[in-house]
């Protein structure tokens, strides 16, 4: 084989290698679920979409691609939350304020129920002001830990009127303003701590195998209910253990998901609570280590989600048809959108936002793997790989070959 042969087979190699880096298609993706979108929805406005159990079974998270009419929407993911809507309305306390040069005033909120955060706090004054307030809080009025400036007004009838409070839990208020404001504080408001959504499933524990030192747990988990949480419930009160859960990745594979060492005293409460390092939607294993001492008796296990939401711009013509989530590709990397390109975080707080919901899951039709993207790419391009390396080795054994008749011949 001659040289010149040799150099299109190594440019043909170089172009499929570059090729492996371009985006990955939506014939890529396995799996479909088209969107339903409530209410009146204006260009650009705010869409909240839950995610629901299909995704966690099928997904591989960062796969996760929305797009509207075939391209790709931007969007951000976060926990979902429950918003509380319940506030209560108290009075403050002044312990202390002074009106010189600087006017300084020290409030006591009164204390907290469980479950609750002070959200705001009022002002008035009799005058016209405008002024910068330095808020400082605190758990007692000899150490202020949080602080912030913000800037209050009231111009007749136009007025600034409460202060963020940030959903803290401090009871002790320091304003710092300038002089001349004459401020009163006659209310502040405290709501319910927004609380975290779940799906939970409790899982029969039955007899387990039992080795020299550990105990193990089998769970076949039929439905796949995806989870990232376990919650052991244990007889006994306080205890502390080596434990290990693996799960089922590819069902042929295990892979531990946790390692480590869990204490549990009385005072935490009736569960433990394990968090996995990935999603599991298989079955799932206990290694609970016992060493010298007694086996624990497992009463109850209770596998847990949190749900998640994600928020979106709709597009300009406040069309609702043509949304759909694509998702159940193993090779596609996370997505990396332009931080500007989907809704901040006071956006999606907004009173404003629609509602997506997720419609049934479907096979997409359009799935098959293209030679350009993973995994067949991959394939092709470590195939021509290993051929130019025979290449290289036919083209150095026809070399040494030439040389070694020339010299044959020479000698002769």
């Amino acid at each position: 084989m001659k040289f010149k042969y040799l150099l299109p087979i190594l440019l043909f190699l170089a172009i499929t290698t570059q090729v492996t880096s371009r985006p990955l298609a939506v014939q890529n993706f396995k799996y479909k679920k088209d969107l339903k979108i409530s209410g009146n929805l204006s260009p650009n406005g705010v869409v909240k979409l839950m995610l629901d159990e299909d995704i966690y079974k099928h997904s591989f998270y960062g796969d996760l691609r929305l797009t509207y009419n075939g391209d790709i929407v931007p969007y951000h993911i976060q926990n979902a939350e429950e918003i509380s809507k319940n506030t209560e309305k108290v009075k403050p306390e002044l312990l202390f304020s002074k009106k010189d040069d600087l006017e300084i005033y020290v409030l006591e909120l009164p204390k907290l129920p469980e479950g609750m955060n002070y959200t705001k706090l009022s002002v008035s004054s009799a005058y016209d002001y405008e002024t910068s307030i330095t808020l400082k809080l605190g758990d007692n009025p000899d150490q202020f830990t949080d602080s912030k400036t913000v800037f209050l007004y009231k111009y007749g009838s136009q007025t600034s009127g409460e202060i963020d409070l940030g959903n803290t839990k401090h009871r002790f208020v320091r304003l710092e303003a300038e002089p001349g404001s004459d401020l009163k504080f006659p209310s502040a408001y405290r709501a319910k701590q927004n609380k975290n959504l779940y799906y939970e499933k409790t899982h029969t524990v039955t007899d387990p195998v039992l080795a020299e030192n550990h105990c193990q747990f089998l769970f076949p988990n039929e439905p796949k209910s995806a989870f990232q949480i376990l919650k052991l419930r244990i007889e006994e009160d306080n205890w502390e253990r080596n434990v290990i859960v693996r799960g089922k990745i590819n069902k042929k594979e295990w892979e531990t998901v946790f390692d480590g060492t869990v204490t549990h005293n009385k005072s935490d409460g009736v569960y433990t609570e394990i968090p996995l390092s990935q999603t599991i939607t298989s079955e799932f294993e206990i290694q609970i280590y016992d060493g010298e001492n007694e086996t624990l008796h497992l009463k109850e296990v209770i596998s847990v989600q949190p749900l998640e939401e994600i928020y979106f711009f709709a597009n300009a013509d406040a069309s609702k048809e043509g949304y759909a989530l694509y998702y159940g590709n193993p090779y596609q990397w996370p997505p990396s959108f332009d931080p500007y390109s989907y809704p901040s975080g006071e956006e999606t707080k907004n009173a404003e936002v629609n509602r997506g919901t997720l419609l049934a899951e479907s096979e997409n039709p359009d799935f098959s793997f293209s030679i350009l993207y993973p995994p067949i790419s991959g394939y092709l391009a470590t195939g021509f790989f290993y051929l130019g390396v025979l290449a290289l080795l036919y083209l150095l054994f026809s070399i040494l070959k030439s040389k070694r008749s020339v010299l044959t011949e020479s000698e002769s």
